[in-house]
């Protein structure tokens, strides 16, 4: 009984196996093609007249006639702060996405001329698209990263169309706030309409 050499059966495997990687395309290629549909994204509208804030699961609603313009507040975990602020505008017919990103950082280099951006990127903010900015500053000698999410939102129901951020700044250096960056993208991704 012959036995084949190495090279033989490595020749004979090398072939059954791109004779088996043929016969998969062919059968693939054959198949029916199959679509994933993107499941709809759901637009929230935003409602200028209709406020609240829920603080410490007390519920504090606006007055009828009082519009939502600037939230600023200061959180705290662990006790280190974290900044939070929420922007509502009328946004202008000409106004884009792009163009609100280079004015938020125009005015982000007024207050702290040494800003870096870090990175740009697309999103959805409330089921619109939007835009995100990182970048970082000096602050009282420390380090600061910040993100702001914002988001022209197009008219329902004969309101105007509307301009919404959505930032926060932390100081990244800090251990307890490590995560808070992922847990503010979690936190606008779970934005519900009331």
């Amino acid at each position: 009984m012959a036995r084949t050499s190495i090279y033989d059966r490595i020749s004979e495997k090398r072939l059954a196996a791109e004779a088996l990687a043929r016969q998969q395309a062919e059968e693939a290629a054959n198949a029916p093609a199959l679509v994933i549909e993107p499941e709809p994204v759901t637009v929230l509208a935003l409602q200028p007249a209709r406020n609240e804030l829920k603080i410490a699961g007390l519920a504090l609603l606006m007055p009828q006639g009082f519009n939502f313009r600037d939230i600023d507040t200061t959180l705290e975990k662990d006790g280190h702060p974290v900044t939070f602020s929420a922007k509502r505008r009328p946004a202008p017919e000409g106004l884009t996405l792009q163009r609100s990103a280079e004015l938020y950082v125009g005015n982000l280099r007024k207050h702290h001329p040494d800003v870096t951006i870090v990175r740009q990127r697309d999103c959805l903010l409330a089921g619109s698209p939007a835009i995100s900015v990182d970048y970082v500053f000096t602050a009282d000698q420390e380090r600061r990263h910040g993100r702001a999410t914002s988001a022209i939102i197009d008219p329902v129901n004969g309101s105007e169309r509307q301009w919404f951020s959505v930032s926060t700044v932390i100081n990244p250096d800090l251990p307890a706030l490590a995560s808070w960056l992922i847990d503010f993208d979690d936190m606008l991704s779970d934005i519900v309409a009331c």
